[in-house]
């Protein structure tokens, strides 16, 4: 269908305009992008616990299961940087097309060959490794386009929203995975090439702003841009310390939602798994209602430091509550508080980001975030085995305690502008940033 841009200024990208901006709820092209994610991140969550049963299923071994979600997570962290490079270089609602299309056709390769008993491991690895590289591209286009169809004064609470949608996403995807599979071997994969058709078909309704987008005519290619990216973020410092610290705490929560199911299992609470999650996506949920409120009432400074302490606080009662619904409340608890710190972080992040190094921006943090992903679970499932419950749990609150010392001390963290102050600081950033490009020239692309 023929693609339609409106002005920035209508669309957001952070441009004032004279009449107030009309609330998110109706915000058209907001809804459109947070729908698609929705769909995208529950088929997602729906074949969570679904590919290593399926490789269970074949093969009978933990280890060739375990590759599964190891291929997935790699392959996203790898595309990370390019992914970011293709979000600024070519039209961001194409990359999510294009993501999702592709996506789509490799889960329905997987349904075949799951319904003609042809499913061998290489063909499951092969499409894990194209859903965690769709899955790069899309976050990061997703992420870049966001400040294109939202206004400034409503960036934070569209990425509490989001947040929100994470959770919500992880509170019912995983579920409804296990009942499909229950019934049907194929069925969560059915479902999630279909809710990946469904996102697409979304996103062609979808009218993007204009963007500025980095010159495709010159020498130096994806690689070129690619590393001028990093170079220009590694030169922020709020950029470097605050990706840090959301790096930092990834790695221990992600480690410790394996810890709780291994605990659990080794207490014979193997039952009360699902409900685990459905706690900690709960308190997510909760957390992000709960985040217009707090936002206004607490400092960067306060957020960051609130949620640190607090999970230092929180997480050693692991050793001390019943198995099971225990573990899900105690991280539950800690979940609460994260939207409030990732609205404030986040919307900091893309007050001082240019339009045109968003997508690498993104691209860095999901390689961040996929790197975390893979080495916290993987450091945890290696302290509980060879360590034991109480040096996990120990280990895991020693490591929150010294990210919440370093952010205590932080210079860069008690600096980072109030809720008031945030928009003004953005539009000074930007306005410096604008002259110095370090990609050698730009170009405004219709979407």
């Amino acid at each position: 269908m023929t693609e339609r841009t409106e002005p920035a200024a209508a669309m957001g990208d952070g441009r004032a305009d004279q009449d107030p901006p009309r609330p998110l709820s109706r915000n058209r092209e907001y809804n459109l992008l947070w729908s698609s994610n929705v769909l995208s991140q529950l088929g997602s969550q729906a074949t969570l616990f679904a590919y290593p049963l399926l490789v269970l299923a074949i093969t009978g071994s933990v280890f060739q299961a375990s590759l599964v979600e190891f291929a997935v997570a790699v392959s996203r962290m790898v595309a990370g940087l390019p992914a970011g490079t293709v979000a600024d270089r070519f039209s961001r609602k194409r990359v999510l097309l294009a993501s999702e299309i592709v996506r789509a056709l490799a889960l329905g390769v997987l349904v075949v060959g799951i319904t003609t008993d042809w499913a061998p491991l290489t063909l499951i690895l092969a499409v894990a490794v194209v859903e965690g590289v769709s899955t790069a591209l899309f976050s990061a286009a997703d992420q870049a386009l966001l400040p294109q169809v939202v206004p400034k004064s409503q960036w934070s609470a569209a990425v509490t929203r989001n947040t929100a949608r994470y959770y919500l996403a992880t509170i019912t995807g995983p579920g409804l995975g296990g009942i499909l599979y229950n019934v049907k071997q194929v069925l969560p994969f059915a479902a999630q090439a279909g809710a990946s058709l469904a996102a697409f078909c979304t996103l062609l309704f979808l009218r993007a702003p204009r963007q500025e987008t980095v010159a495709s005519d010159d020498s130096g290619g994806l690689l070129r841009h690619t590393v001028s990216g990093v170079r220009w973020l590694c030169a922020q410092r709020p950029l470097r310390v605050t990706v840090g610290l959301t790096m930092g705490f990834n790695a221990v929560f992600s480690g410790l939602l394996l810890v709780v199911i291994g605990m659990a299992h080794a207490a014979g609470a193997q039952a009360q798994v699902g409900a685990i999650g459905t706690l900690v996506g709960t308190g997510g949920v909760l957390g992000a209602i709960a985040a217009p409120r707090l936002r206004p009432r607490l400092t960067p400074f306060a957020a960051v430091t609130l949620l640190t302490w607090g999970a230092g606080v929180l997480v050693p009662l692991l050793t001390v509550v019943p198995a099971g619904y225990g573990y899900g409340a105690v991280l539950g608890c800690v979940a609460f508080l994260a939207p409030t710190a990732n609205a404030i972080l986040v919307t900091h992040q893309m007050q001082i980001t240019p339009d045109l190094m968003r997508g690498r921006l993104a691209g860095a943090i999901g390689t961040g975030l996929a790197a975390a992903s893979a080495v916290g679970p993987l450091a945890g499932g290696a302290l509980l085995e060879f360590s034991g419950t109480l040096v996990t749990v120990l280990v895991a609150t020693g490591a929150l305690i010294l990210l919440a010392l370093l952010a205590t001390v932080s210079s860069t963290v008690r600096g980072l502008p109030g809720h008031g102050a945030l928009e003004a600081t953005g539009e000074a950033h930007q306005q410096r940033e604008g002259e110095d490009r370090s990609d050698g020239g730009r170009q405004a692309e219709p979407s």
